[in-house]
């Protein structure tokens, strides 16, 4: 380690005790109000639905609330339990906006503060059906709080038969911290199972499209590799559904079978992958004999209790014994490898076991949610780590037929003059097969290059919260979350211009050209990118005339306008300006993205939209990028039969220019 280095850690030690020391010393100051949290008194009621139940607890048949499982002895006509607990707040925090912080209720509700209603989730009437898994903040008003004297705080619920779960402990908190507790406890739970959810869609889809499409990837591992994140996708899908959903019991019952055929897929595709199993027929019908019986005993249930009830017996089991099996067969084949590749599958499926325990012990045994659900994390760390492994298995298939093509080469320039002209068009077939591989070896080495680094980011951030999330302070969980999202969107990003990109060269993109309004896209792409203009306060400008027309495919216009303004914001400066107009010349649309960024030299402008030497350059906040767009963005214009170009100095910006000439047939 050199002495900057050490410098730097120096430094960075001060600032953590310095940063440590300011917080305690706010924590402590007796002008900053403390977390209250409550001590609740449950009350199965024969009052009306809906009405308040007003006076004193000891009124009434209330008892203390253990913070377990919800009774449920009441009648089909009336399912109301009321939660009431009295709460004391001092005068002094009279200048303090107050919160209630609610955590996730998977019924509906309703929660009164001193007998005023000032919270409603779902309808009651109706069903007794709502999920609410993202934690809210209450406002008090200061009207409403009874200072220096008793307050009252009820929750009035209603659960259908099997939503009995606990409910998760509230609590009174200032602005600050209210505010800061939601965003961190939404973001690494149901935001980070939301953000995996749609990573999982990508694999499916690109995996599914090139299994079909595509003859070297016609084998039954890479079938099973789509189904994996399809059936990862279903069996979080009472995660992904939240809010006033019509049916709880579908939802629920979806996510357990989802989770079921996500296991048989999951085992039929390492037993094809390792291939350490001769016998590998019989042993698929052997799992299938084994959840089987799970999946028709799940379906038979009809109501949520005897479904919850049936999951945590067989079908929970097999669940634990599948995820046994996974470190079974990846050690067997770290075994038979003794790679790096099968030392990193048998790690990640060994964590998906214990994260599998995990999460089965606080359902299954305690009988509660648990703060954070590692499950859905841990599978979207193995399908992201299968992934890596099938593109860079595929880049080595990719080497060898390069290779097998020149030895057929140097074999046929031997041929005698009788075959020669058979030998032109083997050595013709040969280069285009070649040139092909380059292109395809492109392809897979951008996103081995490009998508290595944000996922390596993703896993390693990911793992320090998970395994220290409570040592850390809020501001750097902030951070490491912010980092975190950010890397997601720009994998996410490049993860579609790829799939677009794929799709472009088996011409599977349907060109259909029709009349829009440029001024719309235009303002449709500005949104899609607005949280990262916002972050470096770049204003941009949509300067197209409002009825302005154009023919063209609206997909494909999509796409190029939304790289060339994305670009034009990574490569501006802080507090810089990007706009967007057009210009009509002969019935040729001339569309123009400005900024004001850091423009390029006459050296860089020579290697944009080429795709045997792709440019990149890192933005003007480090960002990256893997010069994919550009490329895209020649593509889809040359497909309406237009022109692209860029004018460029450094220091003082750039303009893209592309033209959209009118298109008279729109068959």
């Amino acid at each position: 380690m050199n002495k900057r280095s050490l410098h730097i850690i120096i430094l960075l030690i001060i600032y953590l005790f310095l940063f440590q020391t300011i917080t305690s010393s706010k924590e402590n100051d007796k002008s900053v109000f403390p977390r209250i949290g409550f001590e609740f008194y449950v009350l199965e009621s024969e009052i009306t639905e809906g009405k308040y139940i007003d006076g004193e607890i000891q009124e009434y048949d209330f008892v203390k609330y253990d913070n377990k499982e919800l009774p449920f002895e009441r009648s089909e006509k009336n399912r109301m339990v009321t939660l009431r607990s009295d709460v004391y707040i001092d005068s002094i925090y009279t200048d303090q906006e107050l919160y209630l912080v609610v955590m996730p209720v998977n019924s509906p509700c309703n929660i009164y503060f001193n007998e005023e209603l000032i919270f409603v989730q779902g309808n009651y009437k109706n069903g007794y059906t709502s999920r609410m898994h993202y934690t809210e903040n209450i406002f008090l008003t200061p009207d409403l709080i009874r200072f220096n004297q008793k307050n009252q705080i009820a929750f009035q619920l209603y659960p259908k038969e099997g939503e009995n779960n606990p409910l998760n402990k509230p609590f009174i908190a200032n602005a600050r911290t209210a505010t800061r507790y939601v965003f961190y406890r939404n973001l690494v739970g149901p935001k980070l199972i939301l953000a995996s959810s749609f990573c999982g869609a990508v694999f499916f889809i690109f995996f599914l499209f090139t299994y079909i499409s595509r003859r070297e990837y016609n084998k039954q591992q890479f079938l099973y590799y789509a189904l994996m994140n399809l059936f990862f996708i279903l069996s979080i899908i009472n995660n992904v559904i939240t809010y006033d959903y019509v049916n709880t019991f579908a939802i629920e019952l979806i996510s357990r079978l989802g989770f079921q055929l996500s296991m048989i897929v999951g085992l039929y595709f390492l037993i094809e992958y390792t291939n350490v199993f001769k016998n590998r027929f019989y042993l698929k019908l052997g799992i299938l004999a084994i959840y089987g019986p799970a999946i028709i005993l799940l379906s038979l249930q009809n109501n949520l209790a005897d479904l919850m009830q049936v999951n945590n017996s067989y079908p929970i089991f097999i669940l634990i014994l599948g995820n046994t099996f996974f470190v079974v067969i990846t050690f067997l084949y770290f075994l038979k490898e003794k790679s790096i590749k099968s030392f990193i599958l048998l790690l990640v499926y060994l964590l998906n076991l214990l994260s599998g325990l995990h999460d089965s012990y606080f359902f299954a045994i305690l009988k509660v949610k648990p703060y954070l659900l590692l499950t859905p994390n841990s599978v979207f760390l193995m399908n992201l780590t299968i992934f890596f492994i099938l593109l860079i298995d595929h880049s080595k298939i990719y080497h060898l037929a390069i290779n097998t093509s020149k030895q057929l080469q140097d074999l046929n320039e031997n041929l005698g003059i009788l075959v020669d002209k058979r030998t032109q068009k083997v050595v013709e077939y040969t280069n285009k097969l070649e040139e092909a591989n380059k292109t395809k070896d492109k392809f897979f080495s951008i996103i081995a290059h490009d998508l290595k680094n944000p996922f390596n980011t993703l896993i390693g951030y990911s793992d320090v919260l998970k395994s220290d999330f409570r040592e850390y302070e809020q501001d750097e969980i902030y951070q490491n979350l912010n980092i975190i999202y950010n890397t997601s969107v720009k994998g996410y990003d490049l993860l579609e211009n790829l799939l677009k990109w794929s799709q472009s060269q088996t011409n599977k993109i349907v060109f259909e050209p029709i009349k829009v309004n440029l001024y719309e896209i235009v303002q449709s792409c500005i949104d899609d990118i607005e949280n990262r203009s916002q972050f470096k306060n770049i204003d941009i400008k949509n300067d197209v005339p409002e009825n302005y027309h154009v023919i063209a495919d609206e997909n494909l216009l999509k796409t190029i306008l939304r790289n060339l303004i994305n670009n034009a914001v990574k490569f501006t400066q802080r507090s810089g300006m990007v706009s967007v107009s057009a210009k009509i010349d002969d019935k040729i649309t001339e569309v123009l993205v400005k900024d004001s960024g850091i423009g390029m030299s006459e050296a860089e402008l020579q290697y944009l939209f080429r795709i045997d030497k792709i440019f990149s350059k890192p933005g003007t906040n480090k960002e990256k990028g893997s010069g994919l767009g550009l490329i895209l963005c020649k593509e889809f214009v040359e497909k309406h039969g237009g022109d692209i170009w860029v004018e460029s100095e450094l220091e003082k910006g750039s303009i893209f220019r592309f033209t959209i000439p009118e298109i008279l047939n729109l068959n």
